[in-house]
């Protein structure tokens, strides 16, 4: 009798695996952004009392139908002091929301820590806010927003 009992629980086993339905995959209106790149800003750009140079940035960002994403935003800015001593400030940044438009531009924002370089402790809880279309970017860091820049090396992927 448990022969049997065996034979029958396997036999429906294999049966429930074969004739089950697949799986469904829901469909999603998210959209990513993802990145490594490198940009240079133009002469008398600046950030407080730091004359910048260059940007380099590293991001994975996910965003939802609703507004609402996940993600890193990483990156350092390289400049020269007011005494003309090198300095880079870095940020880390949790991201919160974001969008992907129809014409190809990614916006996301979130809350960052910024090491200014100095010898300052970092300031958190830093709002900062990102965008990129056709490889170029614009970083707001507070109530700041740095000029638009061209990446010239890396890439910014919006999907």
């Amino acid at each position: 009798m448990k022969k049997i009992t065996c034979v029958m629980f396997t036999v429906i086993g294999l049966a429930a695996a074969v004739y089950a339905p697949a799986p469904a995959t829901a469909a999603c209106d998210c959209g990513t952004v993802t990145g490594a790149a490198r940009a240079t800003f133009a002469q008398g750009a600046t950030y407080g009392s730091v004359a910048l140079k260059s940007l380099e940035l590293g991001t994975g960002v996910f965003i939802e139908p609703d507004g609402s994403a996940s993600g890193v935003y990483s990156a350092v800015v390289t400049g020269e002091s007011l005494l003309g001593q090198p300095q880079q400030i870095t940020i880390d940044g949790n991201v919160l929301r974001g969008d992907v438009a129809p014409d190809g531009r990614a916006y996301f924002s979130g809350i960052a820590t910024v090491n200014l370089g100095d010898g300052t402790p970092s300031l958190s809880g830093v709002p900062f806010s990102f965008s990129t279309a056709n490889n170029s970017v614009r970083l707001t860091l507070g109530s700041t927003t740095l000029p638009a820049i061209q990446v010239n090396s890396g890439d910014i992927t919006i999907n």
